[in-house]
């Protein structure tokens, strides 16, 4: 009673002290990463043209694409970057959906009801209706079908009836595009002028004479980069580097995590008390099957067939023998000979199948086997019930006959019959076809053949070893500050400091190492100097600094300060070749021959060259010089040229016109169905660049 009176003396101050509790727990709440006031924990994957895209929504289209991929593909899994790839596909349809959606409203573009009657029934099929109820038997559209599924469809299960009505409405969107498209392509035209302009730069070529100066004959470490040229040099050219969505650049370390001497010792040890446990039991498919990492190998091989020397030292040994541990590179394995056969080199046999049927149970489908096999024991005619009961049509019509066939050519409970088995022999043999009548006719040649178990485990690090590098990535990661810390630590640590540039929020990790999507994801919820937690890819830890964070539009002067660097200094190299070419002109003449000697090279011919390409033989793709080429009066020299090898003059010898054949060739015709090739992507190419767009995918996958 004394307990219960000082509880009722004090319940005052313990709904205070409950009420302090609360309010705690909801502050801790609100400034928490993963609060539910935070907007962050949104249920908004992205937003399309003002349109926001919630996340039961998207993963509702991705499953619906998941089942879609299963059904094409004949498989019940998927994997983890099929599943990326789907989402990817999924998200650029309903970029795509809203796109065109606005679009199509905007022109007054719909279909009507009569006339999605007549792609479906009428007398304009859409070709996906056609691919849906053409006859696979025949190949040729049955339109009964289309009208007796309709008439039917209020019978159809719910989940038939949706499918039926997401077709419909890909039937209109496809004929709403369809509009849209055809609006386009009867806008395109060709001038005579963009027609013969284009053969001109076809069949027009040149020929004649160059030299180059490469920019490699000056070293980089000659030319000075001052940060204030840099940087004006990047404002001159920063059209150059515009990205058309957001990327980060980062730096990273990894943490090998690799198997250490206690770790083989300790596999040693295990392979050898497995070694003990073996040599007590008879049962080595079983054995396999309980104690190694690999499934068993019931193959048999001659000894001319073996390539490692365990297995070629058991060959003719006694059954049950036994190997001691030995290493195969990264495995180690124990293994055993098993069996040893003389087994035919083929055989000639015939079978009735009998299939499992939907309606029946695997007995009752053994038992018609079953009957079928005493038939043939009683001197049934093999050929003849096989005619009329084998289920396999390859060899039915053939009296079951499947004629000589190799080891390992059937699935293997077949096979195993069959070469384990004598001439003459009649079983009955299950497998993933169902059941088989056999009758081995004959058999052919004849040798000693072995059969080895393997119990089979991988040297991998033990918990204790990746504890250990575990432990020294968040050392590592605890003493960096900045990005100049993070190289020198990397250097102290004997580790090699890594790039990554350009990441993408669709990227899938880091190249060359697996499972580091959330490296990605954790670098586009950053900002610039963070360092990561560490990160656990396959048997290796990773730690990253985030460098650059590049928005989307022009690139910031720091996240391409590499490049521009790069194409400063080939500017000043260009600079300098150029003067120096002007230099030995003056001194040499207007040849090119005597030019190339006054610089140190040779001069080259070039043949058949035209301005469409841009591409100089034996150099490569030369833009700059082709147009000079064609801009150049014949037998003048030209002055120094910036090319993208080097520095270039060059003298046209001869012109050659484009020939009068050419002239009257279906040029207009063949450029109209280039553009009306572009209509579809580039037509909404063009409209996704009018539209906001913001993809934030990557906060969920």
């Amino acid at each position: 009673m004394s307990i219960i009176t000082q509880i009722r003396n004090k319940a005052g101050l313990m709904v205070i002290l409950i009420g302090l509790a609360l309010v705690s727990f909801l502050l801790m709440d609100v400034f928490s990463q993963n609060s539910l006031f935070n907007q962050n924990n949104s249920n908004v994957i992205g937003e399309i043209d003002g349109e926001e895209i919630t996340a039961p929504m998207f993963e509702e289209r991705v499953e619906e694409a998941v089942e879609n991929y299963k059904a094409n593909s004949k498989t019940d899994k998927v994997d983890e970057a099929t599943l990326s790839s789907l989402r990817d596909q999924v998200w650029n349809e309903l970029v795509r959906e809203r796109i065109m959606k606005n679009t199509t409203s905007d022109l007054g573009l719909a279909v009507s009801r009569e006339e999605l009657f007549d792609m479906v029934q009428g007398s304009q099929i859409h070709p996906s209706v056609k691919q849906a109820f053409t006859d696979p038997n025949t190949g040729n559209f049955d339109r009964n079908q289309v009208l007796k599924f309709l008439r039917e469809i209020d019978q159809q299960p719910e989940e038939m009836q949706n499918k039926w009505k997401a077709f419909e409405k890909y039937l209109i969107s496809d004929r709403e595009n369809e509009k849209y498209n055809n609006l386009i392509t009867k806008g395109l035209y060709v001038t005579n002028f963009s027609a013969q302009t284009f053969m001109k730069q076809v069949f027009e070529t040149a020929s004649g004479r160059f030299l180059r100066v490469d920019y490699s004959t000056i070293a980089d470490s000659s030319i000075e980069a001052p940060e204030d040229e840099l940087r004006k040099w990047y404002q001159e050219h920063a059209w150059e580097f515009k990205s058309k969505e957001e990327q980060r650049n980062l730096d990273y370390a990894v943490f090998e995590v690799k198997p250490s001497s206690d770790d083989r010792d300790a596999l040693l040890k295990k392979m050898n008390e497995i070694r003990m446990a073996w040599l007590s039991t008879d049962d080595d498919s079983m054995f396999v099957v309980m104690n190694s990492e690999q499934p068993g190998d019931d193959k048999y091989y001659a000894q001319t067939g073996l390539t490692d020397e365990t297995r070629n030292k058991l060959f003719g040994d006694t059954i049950g023998a036994l190997s001691e541990v030995y290493q195969d590179g990264n495995m180690y394995k124990l293994t055993r000979l098993a069996r040893r056969m003389v087994r035919p080199d083929s055989v000639k046999a015939r079978h009735i199948l009998v299939k499992v049927k939907e309606t029946e149970t695997e007995e009752t489908a053994r038992k018609r086997a079953d009957s079928l096999l005493q038939l043939v024991k009683n001197a049934g005619d093999f050929a003849s019930l096989a005619r009329d009961n084998s289920e396999d049509p390859g060899s039915g019509t053939n009296g079951g006959d499947l004629g000589f066939f190799a080891e390992g050519a059937m699935v293997k409970p077949f096979n195993d019959a069959c070469f384990e088995g004598k001439r003459g022999d009649k079983l009955l043999v299950k497998s993933d076809f169902g059941f088989h009548v056999i009758e081995i006719t004959d058999q052919k040649g004849g040798r000693t053949m072995a059969r080895f178990a393997t119990v089979t485990y991988e040297l991998s690090a033990g918990t204790e070893t990746y504890r250990v590098a575990y432990d020294s990535a968040s050392a590592f990661v605890s003493r960096i500050k900045d990005k100049d810390g993070f190289e020198q630590e990397a250097k102290k640590s004997g580790l090699e400091k890594r790039s990554a540039e350009g990441l993408k929020t669709t990227d899938r990790g880091l190249a060359g190492l697996d499972n580091t999507r959330e490296v990605v994801r954790w670098a586009f919820r950053s900002e610039n100097g963070n360092v990561s937690p560490v990160f656990e890819s396959q048997r290796q830890f990773v730690v990253a600094i985030l460098t650059v964070s590049i928005p989307k539009g022009i690139k910031p002067f720091e996240a391409v300060r590499s490049v521009v660097e790069a194409r400063y200094k080939r500017d000043k190299k260009a600079e300098q070749i150029s003067k120096k070419l002007e230099e030995t002109r003056k001194k040499e003449g207007n040849s090119v021959e005597r030019m190339a000697i006054g610089m140190g090279t040779v001069a080259q011919t070039y043949a058949a060259v035209n301005f469409g390409s841009g591409f100089l033989n034996n150099i490569g793709m030369e833009p700059k010089v082709s147009g000079f080429i064609f801009g150049c009066k014949k037998g003048t020299l030209s002055k120094p040229i910036h090319g993208n090898n080097g520095v270039f003059v060059v003298v046209v010898d001869s012109l050659t016109p484009m020939p009068k054949e050419a002239e009257q060739g279906p040029t207009h015709g063949n450029l109209r169905n280039q553009l009306k090739s572009r209509v579809a992507g580039e037509g909404l190419a063009a409209r996704k660049e009018l539209i906001a767009i913001k993809d934030e995918r990557h906060l969920f996958y």
